[in-house]
């Protein structure tokens, strides 16, 4: 009765074991752990829109994330007031990959939202409503330099360019 005791635990010990190594290997991309929703193939991490690293650990926004000194010039038609201001770049909610929010973009109280791709370019498009921004620039060594459109619902007010330099 002793052998069969013995024989069951180790059996029961052997089933436990195989089970925790398989469920700790399927998170496993080589020697590194997928995150952010990456998927394995061919011991690589494959990573979902937003994210990139070796392990998908890093939002493609992160480094964008902070304070800026902004400054705005060669507006056409030419406008009048501040020309420097202090915005702040911060994740948007609505996902966690490649959204950001600007905080008192063109000096305006305002906060809107953009989009970075893979290459740390930025894309703002117009929102419905009186006052809207189309703009295109990137993000390089903590500056995001753009151009960019104010619209009202009377169409184009002026263009002009901007430089966020991250403080």
């Amino acid at each position: 009765m002793k052998n069969y005791s013995r024989i069951a635990f180790l059996f029961i010990s052997l089933c436990i074991g195989i089970t925790l190594i398989t469920a700790s290997c399927t998170n496993k991309c080589g020697s590194i752990t997928c995150q952010n929703g990456g998927t394995c193939n061919n011991n690589k991490c494959v990573c979902p829109t937003g994210f990139s690293g070796n392990a998908c650990q890093t939002g493609w926004n992160d480094a964008a994330i902070g304070t800026y000194d902004c400054k705005r010039s060669n507006c056409i038609p030419s406008i009048s007031g501040a020309t420097t201001w202090v915005s702040a770049v911060t994740r948007s909610s609505t996902n966690s990959g490649y959204t950001i929010n600007i905080s008192n973009y063109d000096n305006s109280n305002t906060t809107i939202v953009g989009t970075f791709d893979s290459l740390n370019r930025l894309t703002i498009a117009p929102v419905a409503g009186s006052y809207g921004i189309d703009a295109r620039g990137n993000y390089n060594a903590g500056v995001i330099s753009m151009q960019y459109t104010v619209s009202s619902s009377s169409g184009p007010q002026y263009s002009c360019s901007m430089t966020m330099t991250k403080r």
